[in-house]
């Protein structure tokens, strides 16, 4: 694993847990961000512009913070970041994204997908190779202030996360069938 994706993956590693911060009167609080009724159906295409977003807006990285825009509101960590281009009803954790999605075998990952670790999560946007071993993703990652970014995976570093499909997502199949590029 290279080492910016081992510092990525640490500084994520928080987010195992729901990130808290310590209240005044002594007991750890969960950072409440918004919240909406239901997860909402979301096309592929739909989470490509929604993740593009917080890079536009170059949203700093936090554990205990949220960031509001036109798709809502969320904790600005890799797990949040996932959960606003989804459009889940509040920010998930990595540990329980999988509440909400399903695993796929890696040849059939397709854009708005995603790859999770235990203590990670990115964004799956494309193949950068033929033989789809070296995902190009969009993730959220520390240290604390560190905007969103896309990136290219070496297969190496792909290989040690799950794929998932978000179970509400809208394919287009467009985008779907430009998942090499």
């Amino acid at each position: 694993m290279n080492t910016r994706i081992l510092v990525a993956v640490l500084a994520c590693t928080a987010t195992l847990h729901a990130p808290v911060a310590q209240a005044a009167d002594g007991p750890e609080k969960l950072v409440a961000c918004a919240t909406t009724q239901a997860d909402r159906a979301t096309s592929r295409s739909e989470t490509q512009t929604r993740s593009q977003s917080w890079l536009d807006q170059r949203v700093p990285y936090s554990q205990q913070a949220c960031h509001r825009n036109d798709f809502g509101d969320y904790r600005t960590d890799c797990s949040g970041y996932l959960s606003m281009a989804w459009g889940l009803t509040h920010s998930r954790t990595t540990s329980t994204l999988h509440e909400v999605a399903t695993e796929v075998p890696r040849a059939d990952l397709l854009p708005g997908d995603a790859l999770v670790h235990h203590n990670h999560a990115a964004l799956f946007i494309r193949w950068a190779d033929a033989a789809r071993t070296e995902p190009v993703v969009r993730e959220h990652t520390g240290p604390d202030g560190e905007p969103p970014v896309e990136r290219k995976w070496t297969a190496e570093t792909a290989n040690a996360y799950t794929p998932l499909r978000y179970n509400n997502v809208v394919e287009d199949s467009a985008l779907a069938h430009s998942a090499v590029g």
